[in-house]
């Protein structure tokens, strides 16, 4: 795993201050055909509206946009100030139709990304488990965002 960091000194989370006690970490899925991570760092740069705390890709790599303890936006609620929340890129070769329809132009390419991405992860998870001394197998430190709007702590998606 390579950390790349890119804190978002310009956007308004950023600058807004806010630090966080880390009691889990939350997963995100950027939602659009873009396998390159540095694409939504160099976006998060001036964003007023959200921005996540880091941002991964298939090879190993993770683009940093926040400090791990800094207060995201990226949950809609209560989660963001409990999780460091992070966003894993999608294939290129898949085509969104509507909502969480889609296409895909090579299922076998998609699938390594996929999984170069889930690797990724796991990798950041278990390191920041470490370093913020979190129990993985512990009920709600580790979550997706759409198990975070069940839990009530995440805004939900349609």
């Amino acid at each position: 795993m390579k950390i790349v960091q890119k804190i978002a000194t310009g956007s308004a989370c950023y600058r807004a201050g806010a630090k966080i006690t880390v009691k889990g970490l939350m997963l995100h899925s950027v939602g659009c055909n873009q396998p390159r991570a540095e694409v939504f760092a160099n976006f998060w740069m001036t964003s007023t509206d959200v921005c996540c705390h880091g941002v991964l890709q298939a090879d190993g790599t993770v683009y940093q946009t926040l400090p791990w303890n800094h207060r995201g936006w990226h949950c809609g609620d209560a989660g963001n100030n409990t999780h460091i929340g992070v966003e894993m890129t999608e294939p290129s070769q898949i085509h969104y139709t509507s909502g969480a329809n889609f296409t895909c132009s090579d299922r076998n390419a998609a699938i390594e990304q996929v999984k170069g991405t889930y690797n990724t992860a796991v990798e950041l998870f278990a390191y920041l488990c470490k370093e913020y001394n979190l129990d993985p197998l512990k009920d709600g430190v580790i979550v997706s965002h759409n198990e975070g709007y069940k839990r009530g702590i995440a805004s939900g998606h349609k």
